[in-house]
């Protein structure tokens, strides 16, 4: 078992429910459409953060909302990776930066041996390069559609690992 990078889309009521701490992101997660309002991106998380920000955790904007793991953006919970979040504000942000990034622009971000090197989840010794592009590729594609299917409600989003 692994960390897996999970997102969450809710409206704005919702979201002010968890940071005033009324409403437990786990509850809201068994409410959720699971086809439109969750996600998750595997283990692939941490590798698209390096990917788009080339760092593993805070990055710029809207980089950095993709993977949103920025300290002012925390959510307080119980979760052992903690909980972030983005506004509506800032998914529609990160959607138009998601839809404005071509595939061969993606491509050219990939340094494989960069993140051989910093290490970076969940790479393994022995792991094939293009194997692992095509594998955070997909999950990064997929990713846009939540990012524009979130984006089209007006929704918030909820980022955290279990």
């Amino acid at each position: 078992m692994g960390m897996i990078g999970n997102y969450l889309s809710i409206d704005a009521k919702k979201l002010e429910s968890v940071l005033d701490g009324e409403v437990n992101i786990l509850d809201l997660e068994e409410e959720a459409d699971p086809e439109k309002e969750l996600f998750d991106i595997d283990k692939s998380w941490q590798a698209i953060q390096y990917l788009l920000c080339q760092d593993i955790d805070e990055g710029e904007s809207p980089m950095g909302y993709v993977v949103p793991m920025m300290i002012e953006n925390g959510i307080e919970c119980e979760m052992d990776f903690g909980a972030f979040y983005l506004t509506s504000e800032q998914v529609q942000e990160t959607r138009d930066y998601l839809c404005a990034l071509s595939d061969d622009e993606i491509k050219q971000m990939y340094d494989f041996q960069s993140m051989v090197e910093d290490e970076i989840y969940p790479l393994v010794e022995g792991e094939d390069e293009d194997e692992f592009y095509e594998y955070m590729f997909y999950h990064l594609s997929e990713l846009k559609e939540f990012y524009k299917r979130a984006a089209g409600q007006g929704h918030a989003v909820i980022f955290y690992i279990m």
